[in-house]
C-alpha cells in the first residue's frame, strides 16, 4: 500500500504544478506580456512558490531595463545570473567603442603629438611616421613659430638636467661603494686602533 500511496501523492503534486503552470500563463496572458504579475497571481488564489516571486522580478528587472535603454538581454543568457541593467550599459559602451570616428575629432593628446616639434625636420617626419600621424604634410610644413621654441628650449632644459641628475648618480654608485650600512669613514678610521 505504502507504494501506492506514494505514487498517489506523486501524480496529486504533478497534477497541482502543471495547474500552476497553467494558472501562471493565464495570468500572463491577462497581464498583457510574459511579465509575471505577482499580486495577480496572489489575487487569483494561486500559490507563489519562490521561484516564481523571483522569475516575476526577474522578468520585471528586464522590462525596465528594455524600456530605458531599448536593450533587451539575448535569450541564451541565464536570466538570473545577467543583471539586464549593467549588460545594457555594457552594450552601449561597446557600441561607442566600435563605432567610427567621426571628421575633425581629435583628442587633446593628439594635437600635442602632431605640434610636438625636434628641431629637425627629418626626425620629426620619423617621429609623425612611427606615431601613425598621418596628416604628415600640415604639421611637417608648419613654421617654427614661437610657442614651439619655447616649448624646444623647455625640452633641451629638461634634457639637460636629466642626464646632469644621471651622471651625479652613476658617479656616487661607483665612488661610495659599501657606503650607507654604518660604515662610514669615521669607522674605517677606528679599524687601526
Amino acid at each position: 500500500m505504502d507504494a501506492q500511496e506514494a505514487l498517489a501523492r506523486r501524480l496529486q503534486r504533478k497534477e497541482m504544478v502543471e495547474k500552476q503552470k497553467q494558472e501562471i500563463a493565464a495570468a500572463a496572458a491577462a497581464t498583457g506580456g510574459s511579465v509575471l504579475n505577482v499580486a495577480a497571481l496572489l489575487a487569483s488564489g494561486t500559490q507563489v512558490t519562490p521561484q516564481i516571486a523571483m522569475a516575476a522580478q526577474i522578468a520585471a528587472l528586464q522590462a525596465k531595463a528594455l524600456a530605458e535603454t531599448g536593450i533587451a538581454v539575448p535569450s541564451y543568457y541565464n536570466p538570473a545570473a545577467v543583471n539586464p541593467v549593467k549588460f545594457a550599459e555594457q552594450e552601449k559602451k561597446r557600441k561607442m567603442l566600435w563605432q567610427g570616428k567621426k571628421e575633425g575629432d581629435k583628442s587633446q593628446s593628439a594635437e600635442i603629438w602632431e605640434k610636438l616639434n625636434f628641431g629637425n625636420k627629418d626626425q620629426n617626419v620619423k617621429f609623425r611616421k612611427l606615431m601613425g600621424i598621418k596628416s604628415e604634410d600640415e604639421a611637417g610644413c608648419s613654421s617654427v613659430d614661437e610657442e614651439s621654441y619655447k616649448t624646444l628650449k623647455q625640452q633641451e632644459e629638461v634634457f639637460r638636467n636629466l642626464d646632469a641628475q644621471y651622471e651625479m648618480a652613476r658617479s656616487q654608485t661607483h665612488t661610495q661603494r659599501g657606503m650607507g650600512l654604518g660604515f662610514t669613514s669615521s669607522m674605517r678610521g677606528m679599524d687601526t686602533v
